[in-house]
């Protein structure tokens, strides 16, 4: 039983040496899984000419240059469609409009709570174009006008409905989805009155719609939109924003000759909270680069730095995000690995105190173990000492033998209990040093014993030979 308890305790001690041993492996080979990028990404962007394509490509072109990471650019109607992308999964990061979700009657009842921000990038400005013989005309008097508002689900078209429902026109025009590629054409077969695009300023469209056809006539005219400041605070996600004068090309027909006030929404990156915070913290490293800023064309952002990137945003910030913005923040182990790895953190910890539990228990059993045989030494040490009373009460009798045997016995039983234990338990132990002791007081009193009793025959000897002349006379 001893043996099997002692290999019991030596498969106990092989087996913590293991996991500490092995554990630091385990979890730098984990660690280095949960760091690995992914190969490939897939990035919504928008229509062909718009501006979400424009600063998406050069995005992805930029993470497959820095880190190897081919992004898939998926083309879209705009933002509408672009957060049921990410939503459904099929798409990890995304452009959106600010507002969009606000406005969307989202009719598959699609929970948007797991959306995030990466940060804002640009502003999108609503462009109000009309028919050239339209210019005067205000938007409350255009009653039964062809109106284009874009492609369905995408900001434009939530921002048109929301801008012409404000006032209240929006039951008194005529609503017409058509894509950006269409309007130019659409205009000049006077098919529509009047669109709303919904883009950046640098947008490659704006300028091929505003340009003049052979003959010198114009296709449309950007116009103002008024009360700009009461349906910014109306509102709370469009901005007040003023398109100066010659940034568009003077010699294009439509452009304005002075200053357009109009609105703005803020184009953000989005995803969702369960992509790669490794992931996002890279994207955001970019698009927080001067450089990549330039070549974007992302000037506001260039200006504004991370104040620009965090103000006016939806949706929270995606923790890979917050880590490049407010560094302080990022923990020192990657979040996706801690979250991963929670369940196998639990198991981990419930066997390293499993086995510290088996070894206590195995120790324990040990040093009841040699208790019980040191009780046992004691008990037939305390019958020894009971026994001994009983002898040398008297001048007739000769109990040296026993004596001498008991004196053997104690010294045998003594030397059996040392034989059980290490010299560190003998030194260690009380109980141990306690045995000792009263074997060594049960010796002295046994040989007390035989030394008066070997005293008292010598002197029986000398008197008998004493006595042994006198009886002679």
């Amino acid at each position: 039983m001893n043996n099997t308890y002692s290999k019991l305790w030596l498969l106990a001690k092989w087996l913590f040496v293991a996991l500490l041993i092995g554990l630091p492996i385990v979890f730098t080979q984990w660690y280095r899984q949960y760091l690995k990028l992914p190969e490939t990404i897939t990035l919504a962007t928008g229509t062909e000419s718009g501006q979400y394509q424009q600063v998406g490509k050069i995005l992805g072109q930029e993470l497959t240059q820095r880190y190897g990471i081919k992004v898939n650019q998926l083309i879209t109607d705009g933002a509408g469609e672009n957060v049921l992308n990410v939503i459904r999964g099929e798409a990890d990061i995304a452009f959106y409009q600010r507002g969009t979700v606000e406005l969307q009657d989202n009719p598959d009842h699609i929970r948007v709570g797991r959306l995030t921000s990466i940060g804002s990038l640009y502003s999108e400005v609503v462009h109000f174009l009309v028919q050239p013989d339209h210019t005067e005309t205000p938007i409350s008097q255009m009653q039964n006008f062809r109106i284009a508002i874009g492609s369905e689900r995408s900001g434009t078209e939530l921002v048109a409905r929301y801008l012409l429902q404000q006032f209240h026109m929006d039951d008194q025009v005529q609503f017409i989805n058509l894509s950006l590629d269409q309007l130019r054409n659409a205009f000049i077969n006077g098919e529509i009155d009047a669109a709303f695009i919904t883009a950046g300023v640098q947008a490659p469209m704006l300028e091929q719609l505003l340009k003049p056809e052979p003959d010198g006539s114009t296709a449309c005219v950007l116009t103002s939109i008024p009360f700009t400041e009461a349906l910014e605070k109306k509102s709370g996600f469009l901005e007040s924003y003023l398109i100066p004068k010659g940034m568009y090309d003077q010699s294009l027909g439509g452009a304005p000759d002075e200053p357009i006030a109009t609105l703005a929404a803020r184009a953000q990156l989005i995803t969702s909270e369960a992509v790669s915070v490794r992931l996002i913290e890279l994207i955001t490293t970019v698009l927080n680069d001067p450089e990549f800023q330039s070549r974007a064309r992302l000037n506001e952002l260039l200006i504004g730095g991370t104040n620009f990137a965090q103000e006016n945003l939806d949706f929270p910030l995606h923790t890979g995000a917050q880590h490049i913005y407010e560094p302080k923040l990022k923990p020192l182990l990657n979040v996706d690995f801690v979250e991963a790895t929670e369940g196998i953190r639990s198991f981990v910890v419930s066997l390293l105190i499993a086995a510290f539990f088996l070894i206590k228990w195995i120790r324990d059993y040990r040093n009841r173990s040699q208790e019980h045989k040191l009780d046992r030494y004691i008990k037939k040490l305390l019958v020894i000492e009971h026994d001994q009373k009983f002898l040398d009460q008297n001048d007739q009798t000769d109990d040296r033998k026993r004596l001498q045997d008991m004196l053997d016995d104690v010294t045998d039983l003594r030397q059996q209990a040392m034989k059980e234990f290490t010299a560190h338990e003998i030194n260690s132990d009380l109980a141990i040093a306690c045995f000792v002791s009263m074997c060594h007081a049960l010796s002295d009193k046994i040989n007390a014993k035989i030394s008066r009793q070997r005293l008292d025959a010598r002197l029986k000897q000398i008197a008998a030979q004493i006595e042994k002349p006198t009886s002679v006379n």
